[in-house]
């Protein structure tokens, strides 16, 4: 595996993107855009779902890229992956390494061996807070006893680099990193904003906050009605999660009230081609509702709030809407009540 790196021409520097989303290769993409990147390297890791793996395949557009590599599969383990990447790209010599910001401890095992001259994180998601927040309080390096077996493998183990941000959320700059603003202009410039009308329609942004329990079926089922309330006398589309399931929206008539679309491609992508824009897009605490602010600066984007134990307290959740409130994003209480 990863013989296509043996081959290249190793008197050139090359820049390495690894992602696993089709979020996240939409940001790969502002990122070569932003810093005019060159003998770019795009390592894709699928994560075993089937949607996942062809919306990524659906958004690679191969004159970017020097070489395109894949690999993962739920089934099975990918640590001597892992490691044999590590190892072919030790061999090369990197301008930029970049990666999602989610930072778990195969991305830290990465930056930590990959010798770039320079490393940038793009975003995941509200991940990226999360990660923001461990570079703020310094406290990258955690030890973690399941990134012990690399060292036994003559890797190490903790970061001594400054790895920068570039982001679409409004972060203040740190000490040891820079923060570069994402304003998702490559994709404003190829999809060109400027000659569409609005129209009256509402969409909701699905989640799958049934299917992972942080809220009931009927505190969501309440969140939903409500927006058909207040919004009946618009077009009502609910754009579905990648990995959400419509049969529980369907088995309770939701298909009769909204138009439940599925999930064939990033948010992002889906609402720039369309030929009009909504006039409101609706969700919780999807990182795309941020994304989609700094896209469409004509669309009204709403958050709504749960507000029970498990939402209230999810630092992930907390710190996301500080971020959708210093965005521009409308917080609105949803309270649930049965029905």
């Amino acid at each position: 595996m990863f013989e296509e790196l043996d081959i290249l021409d190793k008197s050139k520097r090359y820049n390495f993107f690894i992602v696993r989303t089709p979020f996240q290769l939409i940001n790969a993409y502002e990122a070569l855009d932003y810093f005019k990147t060159d003998n770019n390297i795009l390592i894709i890791i699928d994560n075993g779902t089937e949607n996942n793996k062809k919306q990524l395949s659906e958004l690679i557009d191969t004159k970017f890229w020097t070489t395109i590599m894949r690999f993962g599969d739920q089934k099975s383990s990918n640590f001597m992956n892992y490691v044999n990447l590590i190892h072919k790209i030790k061999k090369i010599s990197v301008e930029y390494l970049f990666m999602s910001s989610g930072f778990n401890k195969m991305q830290q095992i990465l930056i930590a061996n990959i010798n770039s001259e320079k490393t940038c994180f793009f975003d995941q998601g509200t991940g990226t807070i999360l990660t923001y927040n461990y570079f703020k309080k310094n406290n990258i390096n955690k030890l973690n006893l399941k990134k012990l077996r690399f060292l036994f493998l003559g890797l190490k183990i903790k970061i001594n680099k400054q790895i920068d941000f570039f982001t679409m959320f409004d972060f203040e700059k740190l000490n040891k990193s820079n923060i570069y603003k994402n304003n998702y202009d490559f994709v404003k410039n190829k999809y060109n904003l400027n000659n569409k009308e609005l129209k009256n329609e509402v969409f909701i942004i699905g989640q799958k906050l049934v299917k992972s329990k942080m809220v009931s079926q009927e505190e969501y089922f309440s969140y939903l009605n409500n927006i058909l309330e207040n919004y009946k006398e618009y077009n009502i589309n609910y754009l579905m999660h990648r990995t959400e399931d419509k049969d529980y929206l369907i088995n309770n008539n939701f298909d009769k009230k909204m138009n439940i679309l599925d999930s064939t491609k990033p948010g992002e992508l889906y609402f720039l081609e369309l030929d009009y824009q909504p006039k409101y897009i609706i969700g919780n605490v999807s990182a795309l509702l941020i994304s989609l602010k700094y896209i469409f600066k004509d669309i009204n984007i709403i958050s709504y709030k749960f507000n029970n134990a498990k939402f209230l307290n999810n630092e992930g959740y907390i710190l996301s809407y500080d971020n959708m409130k210093k965005s521009g994003i409308k917080i609105v209480n949803n309270n649930y009540s049965k029905m």
